[in-house]
């Protein structure tokens, strides 16, 4: 179940839990179909840039190194773009990649529609008022 406490009360999920439950819904056991691994269903060839550590399965692990993606995406983009990176931006770099993204010209009109809409649910998650997620967990 969702942890209440990494919320504030006008805000949704952080950055890390918003990406998890939308990537793997929180699970710690999660193998994706390109080998990625971990709850936020990171490539292994990622996730040997930041650890030496196999134990995809550790939830605290698997954050150290999500966040220190999401930082060097964050100044990758700002980098190539001279602009920070909003939620949109965030995810689709986070799912489809910096390559990817920088060939759709940063454009998120531009990118896949599925890829638009799993970066439209990871803004919901981060901004929806945390009464209504509550009561949205507590419904699953």
């Amino acid at each position: 179940m969702l942890a209440l406490t990494t919320m504030s009360a006008s805000a949704g999920l952080n950055r890390l839990d918003a990406l998890s439950m939308i990537e793997s819904g929180n699970n710690d056991l999660a193998i994706g179909q390109a080998g990625e691994v971990s709850r936020f269903q990171i490539r292994p060839q990622v996730w040997r840039h930041y650890s030496h550590s196999r134990a995809y399965e550790n939830a605290d692990i698997a954050a150290s190194v999500a966040q220190k993606h999401v930082v060097y995406l964050q100044t990758l983009f700002r980098e190539r773009t001279g602009r920070e990176a909003t939620d949109l931006d965030l995810y689709i770099l986070w799912n489809a990649g910096a390559g990817y993204y920088e060939r759709h010209g940063f454009s998120v009109e531009r990118v896949h529609r599925e890829i638009r809409e799993r970066a439209q649910r990871y803004v919901n998650l981060r901004t929806v008022p945390a009464a209504q997620l509550a009561l949205y967990v507590s419904r699953s």
